[in-house]
């Protein structure tokens, strides 16, 4: 075990006024506390003690070789309000095993696979209904059209019609849990927010549960989320219940189409104000679809597009951060991380540590592509947009499915002009471009 001392970070009277910028500001706040104190951290004191850990062989320690010391419940309780009691997100242990055995085959390869027609119509509809020259926000627009997506993949074209409501009932709640834990007021008192988002979950809530009893019913696959989950079974595994099939749809709703959005909105901004980037990428597009969207075979061809996503993963992860809860003291370091602290790691400072990344804050495609001057392997856990190891995001390839394939068809039918620098990043649960993306669309000539 590392020595019993005191965690480097700064005194109690300083944690005090550092606290709050992390909570305003982390996006600059964290950065500067790991350039001053390390890969190891302690903010705080107390039952307000944090520890923020940073680069590679922190996130093998919480995401792999320790994780029988982490616990996820006391870390992410602020997510249960919206996702659920039984969600993924804040299950441990043995029910989150069982959870997670029941849950996985929705999310086989092949079914993923087969959303991407319903990805690509709701990504043209977004683009047929954008006016020649028009000034748009393509972050909020396409926000509606993953939202759509997401909905559409979990409910199937059964609950088509409803995808905006369901959606619209969710937002609220989900705006809530994004806020910053300064901010929220958990109590359902007339007038606050909490209040407002919780009628908004029940909304949702009425929709999900008659879907649910509608399809244990008719006992028949859709081929979308809901009937894998709600046909879950393996053998010495009960069904999952009612409560967990909601919790389940629900939490990948509001994981789903936030973070998703943010991946959308950030590649995009990447690549369209960028013209090589943008010209490169066109050319590879078209010169492998001409004017035909593409199949999932194309895409999985296009490997300068694939940087694009991967790079840009990299600099803005829409799960910025990340926490656990730790069971017993965790030798880390040199250091012993003390049991019941919150540890957090950030895959935003993660991903741009120069002793990792070379010229970590340019943007360059070419660093996933194999052969390339600047071609750079990232060592195991250096790179974690989706988490790792056991309880890798679970959505992961519906997500960059989603952001592949929107970013193709932009680059094969539009032209985005934005007209803003780069957004700085806002938000804690996800990290979106503030402001979203303001630009002028064209047909492509």
């Amino acid at each position: 075990m590392g020595r019993r001392a005191k965690l480097p970070g700064p005194g109690p009277i300083e944690s005090l006024r550092v606290l709050p910028s992390m909570l305003r500001a982390p996006y600059r706040a964290m950065p500067r506390l790991h350039e001053r104190h390390g890969p190891i951290v302690q903010l705080g004191f107390g039952p307000l003690r944090y520890v923020f850990v940073c680069g590679a062989a922190a996130q093998e320690m919480l995401l792999s070789e320790r994780t029988a010391s982490f616990r996820w419940r006391e870390a992410t309780a602020l997510l249960i309000p919206v996702d659920g009691d039984t969600a993924l997100i804040v299950s441990d242990g043995d029910e989150h095993r069982r959870r997670r055995r029941l849950v996985q085959p929705a999310f086989g390869i092949k079914r993923v696979e087969s959303y991407l027609p319903l990805v690509l119509d709701e990504v043209g509809r977004v683009i047929d209904a954008w006016e020649p020259g028009a000034t748009v926000d393509v972050a909020q627009d396409l926000r509606r059209a993953v939202r759509r997506i997401v909905v559409r993949s979990l409910f199937g074209d059964r609950l088509r019609d409803r995808a905006d409501e369901i959606g619209e009932h969710l937002e609220a709640a989900i705006a809530y849990v994004n806020r910053s834990p300064a901010a929220r007021f958990d109590h359902d008192w007339p007038g606050t927010p909490y209040r407002r988002a919780m009628a908004a979950r029940r909304r949702a809530d009425a929709i999900v549960y008659a879907e649910i009893e509608a399809r244990r019913a008719a006992a028949t696959d859709d081929g979308d989320v809901l009937s894998a989950l709600v046909a879950a079974q393996e053998d010495g595994d009960h069904p999952l219940t009612d409560e967990e099939v909601r919790d389940q749809v629900v939490s990948l709703i509001a994981a789903g189409y936030d973070t998703t959005t943010a991946g959308v909105a950030w590649a995009v901004h990447a690549t369209f104000s960028r013209p090589e980037v943008r010209d490169r990428a066109r050319a590879e597009v078209v010169g492998a679809l001409g004017d035909a969207p593409p199949t999932v075979a194309q895409l999985a061809a296009l490997p300068y597009l694939d940087g694009i996503v991967s790079e840009s993963l990299r600099l803005w992860p829409p799960g910025p951060f990340g926490a656990r809860y730790a069971v017993e003291d965790v030798p880390f370091g040199g250091h012993v991380i003390p049991a019941g602290s919150i540890v957090a790691y950030s895959p935003y400072v993660s991903h741009r540590l120069p002793d990792v990344w070379p010229d970590p804050d340019r943007f360059d495609p070419e660093r996933w592509i194999p052969g390339s001057p600047t071609f750079h392997e990232p060592t195991p856990y250096a790179y974690v947009p989706f988490g790792g190891g056991s309880r890798r995001c679970i959505g992961f390839a519906l997500a960059t499915l989603e952001i592949r394939a929107t970013l193709a068809e932009l680059l094969r039918r539009v032209d985005i002009t934005p007209l803003d620098p780069e957004p700085d990043p806002t938000g804690i649960a996800t990290m979106s471009p503030k402001g979203g993306i303001r630009a002028t669309v064209r047909p492509r000539s």
